[in-house]
């Protein structure tokens, strides 16, 4: 196989490198799967490598899968020992073999999320916590899950998680302790548990760990970048011996911290294997030029990382268009009627992609699709108003407009300690079907037929229902959401949803949205249209990967996946960059998400800018751009204000 005529010459330089560790950086578009695969044909084919003496480490069973089938193909051997793939199958087939010298029995069970859900709250209710102040399973099982990704201390951990809450820290770590007695009595593990018993397997057991630095000659991971401090563990324990490791992976798309990744594992990668070689993947096959070098301006305002430039090899096409636009409406309009213009011209709509950084950002855009019946797909996730704790929410406006909402008053009964489908149901029709609460008596009714650890949550929720005429919130949907939060939800959310400060982001979004109408049910009869709008017609969600639409997702979502045409939404300060990211860790990891967001563009890059938005008490607030656009050199982008 002549490598040097299928391969460029920094992809080249990088496959043929000798024994040793060694850090590829590649850049977004510049080949980094391709020279993976070619390293592993080189491995076996040059250096007489047998191919199940290579272990190679991923993140998504896809790429494992699709690398090695690839290589399978180029030297006609099988690659895939059952050892090679995601972190997570590797510490499971280490375990199966070695569990006995952990104190599991080799044939552990692993627990399904369900599964482990289930087993949490057993061990909850075990321990009686207090159903009214204490987390949801799943909200447990993610703080556990980061922090031992992290190899982190749990109750400094647990204790910053529920800083502003009523949850007793020493509860949750009880729970913890209980939770891991529960698996271990029962010969079972959770997903994260894989990597931590693997990680302990290969730490302690000097004959185990030594059988497989003999075994796996050579380790190649990648997407480094994403690794936690438990995954790059691992992987050091294994070539401790014969440090024949290959990572690669960009520092520029570091953008999962918030996970439990840890990019410095990335960035002193040369302090860690002292005489590493490095190795840089900058000629870019995906985007034009003029897209490269948008992307080459903000991602330089990051000093700590490894300066690199992106170095094109298409031939030129259109600019990059910047559109400052009045305000999120108009933004909406805008996208719309750029995509069909590029559709008219052959640009294919599922070739179409609109990025945000929070899911909030696109609710004007996919109520204004709606009206348009324009088909579209959100790719990362359920659609705005689908969401559950914007469901949530709403259903306050719901059951306050029309008190015979049998949906409204069970979803929000349920919300409450004790009280389920079967409780609420029973509640709604002993009031007789009609739940008035605008009306102290319906309150005094409701409050003795709820369970008693149910009754002090609404006590506090009672003077907003009361308030809703006298203090004519009627007109006022935004200040009805903002009240019922500060009064229950926000609570709710800390305890129920591991997202939740993504979460009270898009609430906080919703309440501003609100200001477009004048009444309660004007904005749910909005609602109702989008969302039957939406239903009307539209696929399986089966059929959604080929149906021909319009993609939105948020860029977290986007990573790995390109588009002819991009657009990316509310590029101004505090929403693009996001404040809340900034007030925590900086605008570094903001840049990176940028960059990300721009390099997912082969052909037409659009960034939109709304100048002005409405606030919940009727003002208005002018936005400033985006520092990112800031950086940017007018001479790069065409200013699109006149368009319209």
């Amino acid at each position: 196989m002549n490598f040097k005529d299928e391969l460029n010459e920094e992809q080249y330089v990088a496959v043929t490198a000798p024994d040793g560790s060694a850090l590829v950086i590649a850049a977004a578009g510049t080949g980094k799967t391709r020279t993976l695969i070619y390293r592993l044909a080189y491995l076996v084919t040059e250096k007489n490598v047998q191919p199940w003496e290579v272990l190679l480490l991923t993140f998504t069973n896809k790429a494992a899968k699709e690398m090695l089938t690839r290589a399978e193909t180029l030297v006609q051997r099988r690659f895939n020992s059952g050892y090679s793939g995601t972190f997570h199958s590797f510490a499971n087939r280490l375990l199966r073999s070695h569990a006995d010298s952990i104190g599991f029995g080799k044939d552990f069970t692993i627990l399904d999320a369900d599964d482990a859900k289930k087993l949490m709250r057993s061990c909850a209710d075990e321990l009686e916590m207090d159903k009214k102040h204490f987390p949801k399973p799943d909200v447990l099982l993610s703080l556990f899950g980061v922090v031992s990704g992290r190899m982190g201390d749990l109750s400094a951990a647990v204790d910053e998680r529920f800083e502003h809450s009523e949850v007793a820290p020493d509860d949750v770590l009880n729970v913890h302790a209980r939770y891991q007695s529960r698996k271990k009595d029962s010969n079972s593990m959770d997903f994260d548990d894989l990597l931590i018993f693997a990680h302990k397997l290969l730490a302690e057991n000097e004959k185990i760990r030594s059988f497989y630095q003999e075994e796996f000659k050579y380790v190649l991971v990648d997407e480094y970048q994403d690794t936690n401090a438990i995954q790059a563990g691992l992987v050091n324990l294994l070539v401790q011996v014969h440090g024949n490791l290959m990572v690669v992976g960009d520092d520029f798309q570091s953008i999962y911290s918030w996970r439990g990744a840890d990019s410095r594992n990335f960035l002193d990668f040369e302090k860690t294997y002292p005489g590493a070689q490095t190795f840089k993947l900058q000629i870019n096959y995906r985007s034009t030029p003029e897209i490269l070098e948008v992307a080459n301006e903000v991602i330089a305002g990051n000093p700590d990382q490894f300066q690199k430039e992106l170095q094109a090899v298409r031939e030129s096409q259109a600019m990059p268009h910047l559109a400052k636009v009045r305000d999120g409406s108009v933004q909406a309009r805008y996208v719309i009627e750029r995509a069909m213009e590029l559709n008219r011209k052959g640009t294919p709509l599922s070739e179409i992609c609109i990025l945000y950084r929070a899911h909030f950002h696109a609710m004007e855009l996919q109520m204004e699709l709606a009206r348009a019946q324009m088909p579209y797909v959100v790719t990362s996730g359920v659609r705005f108003f689908e969401q559950a704790h914007v469901k949530d929410v709403c259903t306050v406006l719901k059951l306050l407009v029309n008190p015979s909402d049998e949906l409204a008053f069970t979803r929000l009964l349920e919300m409450f300690p004790k009280v389920g489908k079967k409780t609420s149901l029973k509640i709604f029709r002993k009031l007789g079907g009609r739940v008035n609460l605008q009306r102290s008596e319906i309150h005094e009714e409701l409050i003795a037929a709820l369970p008693k650890a149910a009754r002090e949550g609404w006590e506090e929720l009672k003077p907003l229902f009361l308030a809703y005429r006298e203090d004519h919130l009627q007109n006022d949907p935004g200040e009805v959401i903002f009240r019922f939060v500060k009064a229950f939800y926000k609570e709710y959310m800390v305890e129920n949803f591991d997202n939740h400060k993504f979460r009270a982001e898009d609430i906080d979004g919703l309440i501003d949205f609100t200001v477009k109408f004048d009444s309660t049910e004007a904005f749910l009869s909005e609602i109702a249209l989008l969302s039957n709008l939406d239903n009307d017609g539209s696929k399986a969600p089966s059929e959604e990967e080929n149906q021909d639409a319009l993609r939105l997702s948020t860029i977290h979502q986007a990573k790995g996946l390109e588009w002819k045409a991009v657009f990316i939404l509310f590029l101004n300060e505090d929403m693009f960059p996001s404040k809340k990211a900034i007030e925590e860790v900086g605008d570094s990891e903001e840049r990176r998400l940028f960059y990300v967001a721009v390099t997912r563009a082969e052909d037409q890059l659009f960034l939109c800018s709304p100048m002005v938005r409405r606030q919940r008490d009727g003002g208005m607030i002018f936005l400033d751009p985006s520092r990112f656009l800031e950086e940017i050199p007018e001479d790069l982008l065409t200013d699109d204000r006149g368009f319209f």
